[in-house]
């Protein structure tokens, strides 16, 4: 149970971590809309791809540490 609560907490975090990322990207060099509705929902995509990288990268590392732990 804390182990789910747990990754949906780094899931969620992550993905909002990514968001922020994005912020500064000049998506009009990219997009010749920006605005449309397909423009955000490319964002929002991408910022969930690269925060479900970085949640899964995050929970590995800690699935991996606890597995070291009893080897102390």
């Amino acid at each position: 149970m804390l182990n789910t609560v747990l990754s949906l907490v780094i899931y969620v975090v992550a993905i909002y971590v990514a968001w922020w990322a994005l912020m500064p990207v000049k998506w009009d060099r990219l997009l010749n809309q920006v605005r449309s509705p397909q423009a955000a929902v490319l964002r929002v995509l991408v910022a969930v791809v690269f925060g479900s990288l970085i949640a899964q990268f995050f929970l590995e590392y800690i699935r991996l540490a606890q597995a070291l732990a009893p080897l102390q």
